[in-house]
């Protein structure tokens, strides 16, 4: 396979990931006001509520960027591998070995919030703390899949750059 196919399979997959985004926080917002509406306060369900907000916040407002700069990346760089395509490798590769080096503080903040998850959820001394505990291991959880699958598929495509050069 190509360059050009490599980049465009990137850019596919990061543009679907941002969807998933989108969508997703839509869901989080949705379940956030229907706990806001329907859970007592002082309960373990009510303790979720920030929590799943900032999912939902952190989707809805992040996927559509995304979308428009992977989007904006598919139209550009055929054009620039095209035109140049030792500069396309130079630029290229230099962003990308950036975005994969930010995976491990990444996974780092979602294995935090993790554990810090499980500490609140089993000793956490009233429902509300143990309801955010679980909501902190929702996000690392999330955290962890989202970034797992997104890790991996720009360490292939950063293989493939410097396969290239």
């Amino acid at each position: 396979m190509d360059l050009l196919h490599h980049m465009t399979e990137y850019y596919k997959g990061e543009r679907l990931g941002a969807i998933c985004y989108t969508v997703g926080g839509i869901v989080f917002l949705l379940l956030a006001f229907a706990i806001w509406k329907v859970a007592e306060p002082g309960t373990i369900t009510r303790g979720m509520l920030v929590p799943v907000l900032i999912v939902g916040v952190l989707g809805a407002a992040a996927g559509p960027f995304l979308l428009r700069s992977n989007n904006q990346r598919l139209e550009r760089f055929p054009k620039e591998i095209t035109a140049d395509a030792k500069a396309f490798l130079a630029t290229e590769g230099a962003r990308m070995t950036g975005v994969h080096n930010t995976w491990l503080p990444l996974k780092i903040a979602w294995t935090v919030l993790l554990i810090a998850g499980v500490c609140l959820a089993f000793m956490g001394g009233t429902p509300t703390w143990k309801g955010v505990g679980l909501g902190l291991m929702l996000i690392g959880t999330i955290g962890h899949t989202v970034d797992g699958i997104a890790s991996e598929r720009s360490r292939i495509y950063v293989e493939r750059l410097a396969d290239a050069s």
